[in-house]
């Protein structure tokens, strides 16, 4: 696996291999989101849920991410990311959890990142639990913020998810064969919210 863009672009990642239990995002789809993102990464505390091989946060990391959060249940994957921010001399700009991601997801109100992307294995149903979750549990501090959420091109998620202070929006959706992205931003109640954001990502 490759770095695909920013100032690592051409540098290796340690893989293990074709695991039925792992499903790394590809690199065309991974290419594509940080292309897009690209504007907003720039000093950006990016966190990466269901981190697998770990390729979407190191690659924010090369776009410009001033720090990612690597957040894994599996021992496997969370060995794999340190052994790839060790050997890319990254560990200063990075934090790696092992974690349920549905419980880590419920301790953040927002302050804490400004991009979050996610790829749950695509049988586990967290697709949807987890942009719930987030719509629960944010608060007005996570306005602005940016979500990702990769999923079945045949199981879309919803285009809004309320939450008591802040809502979660669908702006963009991006299709790569049977792989979707799915673009979110938080955004206070209406009622609440002054201005509009501008999409740096379009």
């Amino acid at each position: 696996m490759i770095i695909e863009s920013g100032t690592l672009k051409g540098r290796s990642l340690k893989t293990l291999g074709k695991e039925p239990w792992l499903r790394p995002t590809s690199d065309k789809a991974r290419e594509a989101v940080m292309d897009m993102m690209r504007p907003v990464l720039a000093g950006a505390r990016f966190i990466d849920v269901c981190s697998g091989t770990g390729a979407v946060g190191i690659e924010a990391l090369s776009n410009g991410a001033a720090h990612t959060t690597f957040v894994d249940v599996d021992n496997r994957s969370v060995r794999l990311i340190v052994d790839n921010l060790r050997m890319l001399a990254l560990q200063e700009q990075a934090s790696v959890v092992k974690g349920d991601a549905d419980g880590y997801v419920s301790g953040l109100q927002g302050g804490e990142f400004d991009v979050l992307f996610a790829d749950p294995p695509f049988d586990s149903g967290l697709q949807e639990g987890l942009l719930v979750t987030l719509s629960e549990h944010l608060r007005d501090a996570a306005d602005g913020c940016i979500i990702i959420m990769e999923h079945p091109s045949k199981r879309p998620v919803h285009e809004r998810y309320d939450g008591p202070e802040v809502d979660l929006e669908s702006y963009k959706e991006r299709r790569y064969g049977d792989v979707s992205m799915t673009f979110f931003r938080a955004t206070k109640h209406r009622n609440e919210a002054s201005g509009s954001s501008h999409d740096q990502t379009e």
